[in-house]
Formats: structure tokens, sequence, C-alpha cells
């Protein structure tokens, strides 16, 4: 922070003063950056919309035209911001959600709600997602594997 604004911090008289100083110096360096927050804005919109819907089946080429921005700047702005393609980043969000449905409510679980063809195409692509490292020593997944496959 610069000596000036510190020192003028220091002069004031109430507490409403050091604050009104103090936005104003952060809102310039904000405005100064604030492009640098558009791939983070955008990525979390389309998160949260995903998590919102369920729907997992949408183009990564129909949210860049949502953005006004290409398929392959979106592509980076994933890379950027999660260190994941926009592929990874959703699979991972999709099967968090489908485990912490059938977890909480396993009568109603359905896998086409959340973009699986059939029962077997989730039941794939939760193996492999729980086939972690970390996981094979506590194997904490095989009584959720049990209940949907019969045994493992």
């Amino acid at each position: 922070m610069e000596s000036s604004v510190i020192k003028n911090v220091k002069r004031c008289g109430s507490f409403p003063e050091r604050v009104k100083i103090l936005c104003t110096y952060f809102d310039k360096i904000l405005e100064k950056y604030s492009g640098s927050l558009e791939p983070v804005d955008i990525v979390t919109r389309i998160l949260a919309q995903c998590d919102k819907t369920n729907d997992f089946t949408v183009p990564i080429e129909d949210f860049a035209h949502q953005y006004g921005i290409s398929s392959r700047t979106l592509q980076r702005y994933f890379e950027i911001t999660t260190s994941l393609s926009s592929k990874k980043a959703l699979q991972i969000l999709r099967i968090r959600k489908a485990v912490e449905h059938v977890v909480n409510d396993p009568r109603t679980f359905d896998s086409s709600r959340y973009g699986y063809y059939d029962q077997s195409h989730f039941y794939k692509h939760l193996v492999r997602f729980l086939q972690k490292k970390t996981l094979r020593k506590l194997r904490p997944h095989l009584l959720l594997l049990r209940s949907l496959h019969g045994s493992v």
C-alpha cells in the first residue's frame, strides 16, 4: 500500500473517513484489474448454471456463444481458473451431484437426470471417479458401489 494512503488514514479523525479513503484506494485497484476477473466470472457462471439445472449436456460451444467468446477462449478460461479442461470440470461436478443424490436419496435416484445414458454408464463413470490413490486404502466407496451394482 502506498505510504501516502497510510498517512492519510492515520490522520483521519473518524472511522468512516478511514473507510472512505481505503475504499477509494482499493476501488481504483479493482478497476485497474477488472478485465482480469472475466475468466473467473464466466467459468463461475457456467458451473453455477450446470449445478442448478443438472444439465451437463450443453456443448461448450453453446456456452462460448452465450458469452460472446470463442470455444477455444472458453477452454483457456477453464484451464486458467480451474486447472482442468471444461469437460473434466463439468464431469467432476456431474458425478459429485449424482453421488450426493444417490447417497442422500437412493430410491429417487435416476442417472438420466445427470446426463448419463443408463445406470451402467453412471456406474462406469463412478468407478473411474472413485479409483483415486487416496481412496484405495480407505475404500469408503465399496458400500456405495455394492448398493448400486449388487457386489464389488
